[in-house]
């Protein structure tokens, strides 16, 4: 149906917002950005970027079609010839993209392959992938672990030397691939899974940085993996169990139990070290590998004692409104998968990198180091995140040796002799010059023990004093307390008197309710609150909570220091953040003009979203608190 509105005088006509589009790969034209589009555009990219086939190869638009006598099939949604010359004769590879189903994708797949000469095709949908040969014979065809790269022979896949690998341009997608795998094959709880994954990952790390073996021990041939589907023995199994029992001798600390084992059936490994296999993980850029590594945890870290992933804005907002330096040691007491650690390694490596030419490549590298050995600390109460924590670390080149498995609510003669066995070194109190975090939080799981509960002023009783008009704190213990209000208390205390600083996730309730106005109390007289920024409501909503938080920025100064500050009346920034980058479901959000259409940062419209602007206000909210610290001459 077709509308009209009839424009009164004065009126502007109304221009509807653009159609998202994506750039097709090959020919640069614009096209709807479905999500089938974009797994086809995906999967285009990684054949030229990982494969080595030339765009002169590749037909994506208009899509080739298939002739059976006088009968059209397809059209085939990406076709790989064999030189430039795409005639029907020279198709070498089929691609299938748009079924999302398995079983139905992989019979399209072998419906276009029939009447063809091509000798590959693949199935890929976005979060699952297959390759397959045609062959002569019955059955006619048969999996294998990929398609050969341009100028390769399906005998040389798997038969890789470390040079030979490449920088993978969609890790995350390559990681839910292996966990989805994983999860349909082995029937395991998802939980279970992500443990299985990161083990088979960490293997191909280590044996990435093995230095002394040219060749890859990480790896299956078509032929090896064609013995296992037919249940006859090989050198594969063997071969990676040889792999993990190297990791867990070279890392001691990650796998702490040396009975561990890799708890999945041959063939499901083998599925994982195919599509593992040709990618070099050290090679591939960090910014790949942190967003498909946090992308991949983020699913797994939903936990019953409040638990949950700390999105990536909350992360940079927190680093960036706080100095810190090479020196500084930091820590995360409530760790769970290392973000706030690896974003703040990430800027202490960009200040060494920015050194120029006054330092060379060696001692760049002997700095940083020197600083994730000696400065980072991180402790989670669950080791299996704190075991996370270490590989992600390890996968932003290290800096896992100073993260540990404790309660960090625990004496500190318990969190030392912890640190020391896991070899991080001494934790203390009022010995870190910055501290991030975002403790877990809620009613679920109070502390109950008096052994705990007496070392914490807020785990007593406080009370309004008649002679003082103020709250303070009586000798009596709570029967119980949240761990979030510990926390708080704990986090005050392990930053340096010497203008130690920190930032800290809060629930707006210990900001705002009556009820909670001790725990206001004790902050004010332990430290100058720097800022405070309202998050949105949707913050965490797709990560597991729907919590209203505030992220609270505090500084511990001299206790004389203080006094003055709190009979000033001293300036705190305050900042409201509206817009987050994403909506309650986890999507994300771009900019948009007055007309409605989406903007890049120039506030220029643009027809790729990968062009687009995030709509947030976390930049704003940096920049503003700048500010702030210049016009009060704040050094934070």
């Amino acid at each position: 149906m077709y509308l009209q509105k009839r424009l009164k005088n004065g009126e502007s006509p109304i221009t509807l917002p653009k159609i998202a589009t994506i750039e097709d790969y090959i020919t640069k034209k614009l096209l709807p950005a479905t999500p089938e589009e974009n797994v086809r555009q995906t999967m285009v990219k990684k054949l030229i970027k990982e494969y080595n086939y030339s765009s002169e190869q590749i037909q994506t638009v208009p899509e080739f079609r298939i002739t059976k006598g006088s009968k059209k099939i397809g059209p085939v949604d990406i076709a790989v010839f064999r030189n430039k010359n795409k005639i029907l004769d020279n198709l070498y590879i089929i691609v299938e993209t748009k079924r999302e189903g398995r079983e139905e994708g992989v019979d399209q797949l072998k419906s276009y392959m029939a009447p063809t000469k091509a000798e590959f095709g693949i199935w890929f949908n976005g979060s699952d992938m297959l390759f397959v040969q045609s062959t002569k014979n019955a059955p006619f065809w048969r999996p294998i672990p990929d398609i050969p790269k341009r100028g390769e022979t399906l005998e040389e896949i798997g038969l890789y030397r470390k040079k030979d690998l490449v920088p993978c341009t969609d890790l995350k997608t390559i990681f839910e691939t292996c966990h989805n795998y994983i999860y349909a094959n082995e029937g395991l709880l998802k939980e279970k899974v992500f443990n299985e994954v990161l083990k088979l990952i960490f293997i191909k790390m280590v044996d990435e940085k093995d230095f002394t073996n040219e060749k890859c021990e990480f790896r299956i041939t078509a032929n090896e993996l064609r013995e296992i589907q037919e249940g006859k023995s090989n050198d594969f199994a063997a071969r990676i169990e040889k792999l993990f029992f190297k990791v867990k001798t070279q890392y001691e600390d990650v796998f702490q139990n040396e009975h561990e084992s890799l708890n999945l059936k041959v063939p499901t490994i083998a599925k994982i070290v195919s599509l593992l296999q040709k990618y070099s993980l050290i090679n591939t850029p960090t910014d790949v590998k942190g967003t498909a590594f946090q992308t991949f945890v983020h699913a797994h870290e939903r936990g019953e004692r409040g638990e949950f992933f700390t999105p990536y804005p909350i992360l940079q907002l927190a680093v960036e409104m706080l100095n810190f330096g090479q020196s500084d040691r930091i820590i995360d007491p409530a760790c769970g998968s290392g973000g706030f650690l690896v974003e703040a390694m990430k800027k202490v490596f960009v200040s060494i990198d920015s050194s120029g030419i006054l330092i060379s490549d060696k001692q760049r590298t002997k700095l940083k180091e020197e600083y994730t050995h000696n400065c980072i600390r991180g402790i989670d109460i669950n080791p299996d995140l704190a075991r996370v924590a270490k590989m992600h670390m390890i996968i932003y080149d290290d800096g896992h040796t100073g993260i540990f498995s404790e309660n960090s609510l625990e004496s500190y003669d318990i969190l030392a002799k912890t640190a020391m066995d896991a070899g991080a070194g001494k934790i203390e109190r009022n010995s870190f010059k910055i501290l991030l975090t975002n403790p877990p939080f809620g009613t679920k799981g109070k502390i109950t023990s008096k052994l705990i509960l007496q070392q914490y002023d807020l785990g007593h009783k406080w009370k309004l004093k008649e002679e003082t008009q103020r709250i303070e704190k009586t000798d009596e213990l709570m029967e119980s307390q949240v761990p979030d209000i510990l926390f708080i208390e704990r986090c005050i205390d392990l930053i340096s008197e010497d203008f130690g600083k920190m930032a800290i996730v809060v629930p707006d309730g210990i900001l705002n309710n009556s009820t909670m106005e001790y725990v206001r109390s004790f902050i004010k007289s332990k430290a100058r609150i720097l800022a405070v920024v309202s998050l949105p409501q949707e913050t965490f909503i797709p990560h597991g909570t729907g919590s209203k938080t505030s992220l609270l920025f505090l500084q511990k100064v001299p206790q004389l220091e203080l006094e003055k500050l709190k009979a000033q009346d001293y300036p705190i920034f305050m900042a409201i953040c509206e817009k987050i980058g994403y909506d309650i479901h986890g999507t994300t959000l771009f900019q948009k003009n007055s007309l409605g259409q989406v903007i890049d940062e120039k506030g220029k419209p643009v027809t790729n979203v990968n062009d687009a602007a995030i709509d947030t206000d976390i930049h704003e909210i940096i920049t503003a608190f700048r500010t702030f610290k210049e016009e009060n001459n704040l050094d934070v």
